[in-house]
């Protein structure tokens, strides 16, 4: 069984390149979005920067505090084992929501 679930918060361990172009850096938030073969690969969606949308279209730098404010998605990409950590599985993520649930 993988130590890694489907929603886990993860973050990369090592730079990854990205589909669409660039590198991930070593400690890029992402979250799993797909299991393959029982845990041997991860569709992971990993995060950028906080922004918000213009009118226009175009995302501006923001900070989490503001009520606009979502991460940016770096990509979605195919990740190993080996290229994660764990910063918060799914289970604890839900326990937090609704207190009193044990992993």
């Amino acid at each position: 069984m993988s130590k890694f679930q489907l929603f886990d918060s993860v973050t990369l361990a090592v730079e990854i390149p990205l589909t669409e172009g660039g590198i991930a850096p070593p400690g890029v938030p992402g979250a799993i979005v797909e299991v393959f073969k029982g845990g041997e690969a991860f569709l992971v969606e990993l995060f950028g920067g906080w922004v918000k949308a213009e009118v226009g279209g175009d995302f501006i730098p923001t900070s989490q505090d503001d009520p606009d404010a979502f991460m940016e998605t770096l990509g979605v990409e195919t990740v190993y084992p080996h290229q994660l950590k764990s910063a918060n599985s799914a289970c604890e993520i839900m326990a937090e929501v609704r207190a009193g649930n044990n992993c």
